[in-house]
């Protein structure tokens, strides 16, 4: 029998795979980006394999990695579910939830740290994902869509607007925002939300063909970063986005937005849910 890879690189792997971001591993072990990037490479020279390869700003798995992890990530789920329950019995009161990565960062992390401080009896434990899947054994969810889930108890937390953001050095005072100024760009498609850039296009009366400069990312987050980088045009949900429209590294170079209306992010639960008084704790912190 082969000895196992070192854990910590295994730590690092699934964390990178599940969550789909270096960074957001890093965040969720507590330490380094660097320190997950060396761990990764430990555990591809272990196996004599190639795990993740990168795409854009951000890392895939290869097909030899998302096997493996099909056949790890269970076992890193045992190992939660246990340690919540021990943690339960430690007289905390433990609410699994699971969220899409960017709307994580960039909004609901910094509340649940609020929310923590407030309420020390209650341990949120935040996975994140890059799609909707069922609730499982997480107690609630982050779910992106119309709110018609009859089987689910749902609540709106914010409104969803899309609008086109850049670094305000794309934009000079000789040469007016517009959309012949658009079609100079470099337009920032994010993978996982395909049909924005043709919403917002059909309200600003632009012919998207007419976009010639491309680059497909694959999540929102390394669209919005690179917008901050100057890289191209972003269309952004502009919740998400706030802190940076508000200290200027981000602006909005044109002004049609798209508001998506009942499409948002809703806090869903199991109507039956053992831990409904806690999510309820929860709801009401998000909306309040």
């Amino acid at each position: 029998m082969r000895d196992l890879p070192p854990l910590n690189g295994l730590r690092a792997f699934e964390s990178v795979a599940r969550t789909g971001s270096v960074k957001a591993a890093a965040e969720e072990m507590r330490v380094t980006a660097g320190a997950v990037s060396h761990q990764l490479r430990q555990i591809e020279e272990h196996f004599g394999l190639t795990l993740f390869v990168r795409q854009g700003r951000g890392l895939a798995l290869t097909a030899a990695g998302a096997t493996y992890f099909e056949r790890v990530t269970a076992h890193f789920e045992g190992l939660r579910q246990a340690s919540g329950q021990l943690h339960g019995s430690a007289g905390r009161s433990v609410l699994r939830l699971r969220s899409y990565t960017t709307f994580a960062t960039r909004w609901l992390i910094p509340r649940l740290t609020q929310l923590q401080l407030a309420h020390p009896e209650i341990d949120v434990r935040l996975t994140t994902v890059s799609e909707w899947s069922d609730l499982g054994d997480f107690d609630a969810g982050i779910r992106l869509g119309d709110g018609n889930w009859p089987h689910y108890r749902c609540t709106r937390l914010v409104s969803n607007v899309l609008v086109p953001v850049c670094h305000p050095s794309l934009i000079r005072p000789s040469r007016p925002a517009d959309a012949a100024w658009l079609a100079e760009q470099t337009i920032l498609l994010v993978r996982a939300r395909p049909d924005d850039w043709g919403l917002w296009c059909k309200a600003a009366e632009i012919d998207l063909g007419r976009l010639p400069h491309r680059r497909e990312l694959e999540s929102s987050a390394l669209a919005y970063q690179a917008a901050i980088e100057g890289q191209g045009v972003a269309l952004a949900q502009r919740v998400l986005v706030s802190t940076e429209l508000a200290n200027g590294s981000l602006v909005v170079p044109l002004p049609v937005e798209v508001d998506q209306e009942d499409v948002t992010y809703y806090l869903v639960s199991d109507r039956a849910g053992r831990k409904e008084r806690l999510v309820a704790q929860l709801r009401t912190f998000l909306t309040s």
